[in-house]
């Protein structure tokens, strides 16, 4: 498995070669403002039974580095789980959770829902729209369909919207979301949630984006001639569907948005690979706890 260069295996097993390392950075993370405890707001601790815990001195209560996140009540070992989020989080081709299994030895089902954690931490926080010249384009996923060509109904395809940042005919940084349909609603939230009012948005001439322009006064649309006029975004489009049948013959519809999300955050870190383990375990310890239920009734 190809692993970013700025990241090498030798150097993340020398950081984290024991439990007791593993736990010190949760530790620094999870309590970097000072601790409080989660019971009774009490801000004085004495060392608590297991490594780097901290019990409460004025309740007592003993809480663990992992607790409260989403490594809260691991089915394995935090050595483990800090290797499956290093192969994640880095793998260039991602990790698919028959792979973890076969890879850690543990069940796949365990190794399904832990990833969803990790995805979990991977989406995107809203914070830093996309900026400058930024380009729009609608596209599917999925077999082609006898006698439908274009913006087809079918059923069996994912429909989906990608906004990426065009720093002089490269990509800067870029979002995708599933989307219902080729309508105005559809295509809005990714233009509000992912870029800045001021951005030269440019699209193509699809009429659904005309009704966007009174709020993006900048969005501009040109003829796409087949691609031809967006071809830096069309790459991008092209190298996540490769990235995607690379992790998973199939994808079921609903759980798309997970692994866009899970290759953006990658995507939009690439120049500052060496210390994306560092960022995805700060969203692991400061995200809620996601139990099997609450992952499984995210999907009915």
């Amino acid at each position: 498995m190809k692993i970013l260069k700025e990241l090498s295996r030798s150097e993340f097993k020398s950081q984290y070669s024991t439990e007791k390392s593993c736990y010190k950075l949760l530790a620094d993370l999870k309590w970097e403002s000072g601790y409080h405890c989660s019971r009774c707001e009490a801000t004085v601790y004495i060392k608590g039974k297991q490594h780097h815990s901290r019990r409460c001195s004025k309740c007592g209560y003993d809480e663990s580095p992992t607790s409260g996140t989403l490594f809260h009540k691991l089915k394995f070992g935090v050595l483990k789980a800090f290797e499956m989020v290093y192969e994640i989080s880095t793998s260039k081709k991602g990790a698919s959770s028959i792979w973890l299994a076969e890879r850690f030895g543990i069940n796949q089902k365990t190794a399904w829902l832990f990833r969803q954690k990790v995805q979990a931490a991977m989406e995107s926080s809203q914070n830093y729209p996309l900026e400058g010249e930024v380009h729009v384009d609608e596209f599917e996923i999925g077999g082609s369909q006898q006698g439908e060509q274009g913006r087809s109904k079918s059923e069996k395809k994912v429909r989906l919207v990608i906004a990426v940042e065009n720093r002089d005919g490269k990509a800067g940084r870029a979002y995708a979301k599933v989307i219902e349909d080729f309508s105005t609603q559809s295509l809005k939230p990714i233009f509000e949630q992912h870029i800045a009012k001021d951005a030269q948005i440019i699209t193509d001439k699809w009429p659904s984006y005309n009704p966007i322009k009174q709020d993006y006064p900048e969005l501009t649309q040109i003829l796409s001639n087949k691609g031809l006029n967006f071809p830096m975004l069309h790459v991008q489009i092209l190298n996540f569907k490769r990235w995607l049948r690379g992790v998973h013959a199939y994808c079921e519809p609903k759980y798309m948005q997970k692994y866009l999300n899970e290759y953006f955050f990658r995507f939009n870190r690439r120049n500052h690979r060496a210390t994306i383990l560092d960022k995805i375990l700060e969203r692991v310890v400061h995200h809620k706890p996601l139990t099997a239920k609450m992952i499984m009734a995210y999907y009915n």
